[in-house]
């Protein structure tokens, strides 16, 4: 778990610059940042690690199905070529 000191630096540091931004945009960047920074302090590290896990294995999901299409080619009669735009 991250220390909580150490988000409150963060947390100080992102508030300098919301109060420092020149436009509208960095303000609620800063201030999501701050957001982020607060779930990330009140949910602890077991649900940060649920919320991660199931986006690493739809990534393998992805990976695998990627690499099938990477297979032979498929022959039909009235297909040009080999490629997606030939038709």
């Amino acid at each position: 778990m991250i220390p909580y000191e150490r988000i409150l630096s963060e947390m100080e540091r992102q508030l300098s610059n919301a109060r420092q931004a020149s436009d509208e945009y960095a303000t609620r960047e800063a201030l999501s940042a701050i957001r982020s920074l607060c779930e990330v302090a009140l949910t602890g590290d077991t649900k940060a690690e649920q919320r991660i896990a199931p986006k690493m294995i739809s990534n393998n999901n992805e990976t695998q199905s990627l690499s099938s299409l990477e297979g032979t080619i498929l022959e039909e009669d009235d297909a040009n070529g080999g490629s997606l735009f030939d038709f």
